[in-house]
């Protein structure tokens, strides 16, 4: 596998850059034929073998992919009904029902997100049915368009049989751990469809390319308003292409104001992710959310050294790259937001997805990130990455088995202990910043010197901003399901960093890391099923209910929590509060506020005083502290129901 790899990668870098320098030359070269005095056969001359090569490099690219698509929907297929944490399929469902029911986010009813999620999950209802399952089928299909986009990414940097590795190992480290239909992989999804179209833009320049970028920023933010991290980091990527567009001027004009202008943008944007840090801006805060934009805009104010085009030409160059990707941007919004400009309730809407966000984001900071000291744990990796790229010595096949081994026995040892498996988690939860700081050294280095393609500098920075402020989804609840929702960002900018600027093709001990971290995602971390950190999981059992559909724990305890509830609720009513969502889609029974996920008491307090409220449920075990029913609720409840049963985590109190 290591040999055919390598072949591969040299296979790879030859026909990218004839495909890139000659195309015209590559297509007409095929037709060229001589005849043979003697025969009357035709024979190919020498320049047909690069068009040979191409369509024997597409097709190798083409099977790759299916193989991909295989075996990666095939390991998330048989996973995609499991892994059940009940408020977060609880909520999604609850949203997606009331939209099917005509009803409009943040106006209608108080949405967690911004409200596009539930349109898309309210199609899904309409398409596979009302159930949870449906949610899971939807996710699965927007996974299924995310592979080759993830593979055509990766494999603008390496070759076929590689990138589909990298692939895998970026498959292996995000979806499967927990196969919800959660707004964070989407807001990856559409990062990456993004950073396709960019990497497109590059290679034709057409701006319509900016454009579709600028299309899967503004569906990312309707699902999750975490998509204007995205669009931050094409913006930085944007003001670096402009700056490198502007030294292939060859001029040297005054651009002072250009600078002030470009300066002053790179500071205010630093100013505002300071200011979103600042409540809770510790060491670990600094080392993972703002290090690595620091760094990229660093980057940025050390280019403007250098002269070039006057600021009226630099300011029309930077419009012509942002007025498409922002038009792009904007156009979705536009749309989603019709419907509210119909029912007179644009402000509820921005207002609701506003506070929404701020409530959500208070609500979620319980966690700190991982301390820097653990950065010990990279060091390992580096240094592996390091000799594999520029040490001559590193290259043989005897090292390279000397290194899969030591994979293996990494690999098995993580199963059984502890200590291994947190070393090698410590050693990913660690990488971004020392991805993105290298990643900025690689290009500072390379843009001093000459040899080194424009082309391969941009792609590099476009992942590199990329995987800068996407990491930032982990903020304010970094637990380690959140960093595999920007992981494969990293992970592309990784593998751009050394396939740009090595020195050395490494092939053995680059595989064999790969392999590494492909097959502890597959054997250790998949199993520990991360999302839920908090207790461990049981078996199984499918949830046998008209709603239900996956593979949930304690299955028989929440059937008959539903039948109980239904029996006590003729008139269709009943408020559970809080954080218990699900009660209310799996049940059917009508919520008697506007918030699924838990109203404010003094909106609860007025609900109550209604006769038609039969049945009340109090969740005893929320994880997060605000979620704790007030004490004014619970002695109002207490008074109005005067039959009560604890059912496991569950109070519920119910009156003829």
């Amino acid at each position: 596998m290591s040999k055919q790899i390598a072949d591969h990668q040299m296979h790879g870098r030859q026909t990218e850059d004839q495909s890139l320098s000659a195309p015209r030359q590559t297509l007409l070269s095929a037709d060229v034929r001589v005849r043979e005095s003697d025969s009357d056969k035709s024979a190919t001359t020498p320049e047909a073998g690069p068009a040979m090569s191409s369509r024997n490099d597409s097709l190798a690219r083409l099977l790759v992919l299916c193989l991909v698509m295989i075996v990666g929907g095939t390991y998330v297929g048989v996973r995609v009904n499991q892994s059940w944490i009940a408020v977060d399929d609880g909520i999604l469902a609850q949203s997606a029902l009331r939209v099917l029911q005509g009803q409009l986010p943040h106006s209608d009813f108080a949405e967690i997100y911004t409200g596009g999620l539930s349109f898309i999950h309210a199609a899904a209802f309409r398409a596979f049915g009302v159930n949870l399952l449906s949610l899971r089928i939807c996710v699965f299909l927007f996974f299924l368009a995310w592979v080759p986009a993830l593979y055509s990414v990766a494999l603008r940097f390496t070759s076929p049989v590689t990138a589909g590795m990298v692939a895998l190992l970026a498959i292996a480290w995000s979806f499967p751990n927990y196969e919800a239909a959660m707004p964070s992989w989407y807001n990856l999804f559409f990062a990456t469809f993004g950073a396709a179209a960019l990497l497109h833009f590059l290679e034709v320049r057409t701006r319509r390319w900016l454009f579709i970028a600028g299309l899967c920023g503004g569906i990312s933010i309707l699902i999750k308003v975490i998509g204007f991290y995205y669009i931050a980091g094409v913006l930085l990527f944007l003001a670096f292409l402009e700056q490198s567009d502007n030294e292939q001027q060859g001029t040297e004009k005054d651009s002072w104001g250009y600078r002030v202008f470009s300066a002053s943008a790179l500071l205010a944007f630093l100013g505002t992710l300071t200011y979103v840090l600042h409540g809770r801006l510790a060491a670990g805060e600094f080392y993972h959310f703002l290090l690595p934009s620091l760094a990229v805009v660093g980057m940025i104010l050390l280019g403007e050294r250098k002269p070039g085009a006057g600021s009226g030409e630099r300011f029309a160059a930077l419009l012509r790259l942002v007025v498409p990707f922002i038009c792009g941007a904007v156009l979705p919004i536009v749309i989603f937001v019709v419907p509210y400009a119909l029912a007179g309730s644009v402000g509820g809407f921005f207002s609701g997805a506003t506070s929404s966000a701020i409530t959500h984001a208070i609500d979620l900071a319980v966690a700190r990130p991982i301390s820097p000291m653990y950065i010990v744990a990279v060091l390992p990796l580096v240094v592996f990455l390091a000799a594999g790229m520029y040490w001559k010595q590193f290259q043989g096949r005897v090292v390279g088995a000397a290194v899969a081994l030591l994979a293996v026995v990494v690999v098995v040892r993580a199963t059984r202990s502890m200590a291994v498996y947190s070393g090698v988690w410590s050693s990913v939860a660690m990488l971004t910043p020392v991805v993105v700081v290298a990643g900025v050294a690689s290009v500072l280095a390379m843009r001093s010197r000459d040899g080194i393609s424009k082309i391969k500098q941009e792609r590099l920075v476009l992942l590199v901003a990329l995987a800068a402020t996407c990491t930032l989804v982990q903020y304010p609840f970094p637990v380690p399901i959140y960093l595999c929702y920007a992981l494969p960002l990293t992970l592309l900018a990784l593998v751009a960093i050394v396939t740009t600027v090595r020195k050395q093709s490494g092939t053995y001990v680059l595989a064999s890391l790969v392999g590494l971290y492909l097959a502890f995602g597959v054997l250790s971390l998949n199993p520990h099923h991360i999302a839920e950190y908090s207790h461990a999981f049981g078996r199984r059992d499918e949830l046998r209910v008209p709603r239900g559909g996956l593979q949930i724990e304690d299955e028989p305890y929440f059937e008959a929590l539903t039948i109980f509830l239904q029996q006590r609720a003729p008139n269709g009513l009943m408020y559970a509060g809080n954080e218990c969502p699900e009660l209310y889609f799996l049940t059917g029974l009508k919520n008697v506020t506007r918030d699924d996920n838990g109203a404010s008491p003094k909106e609860v307090l007025k609900a109550l005083q209604s006769t038609d409220v039969k049945v009340v449920v109090m969740f005893e075990s929320p994880y997060f502290p605000s979620a704790e029913t007030s004490p004014e609720v619970r002695a109002e409840v207490i008074r109005r129901f005067p039959q009560s049963r604890m059912l496991g985590i569950f109070h519920v109190y119910w009156r003829e």
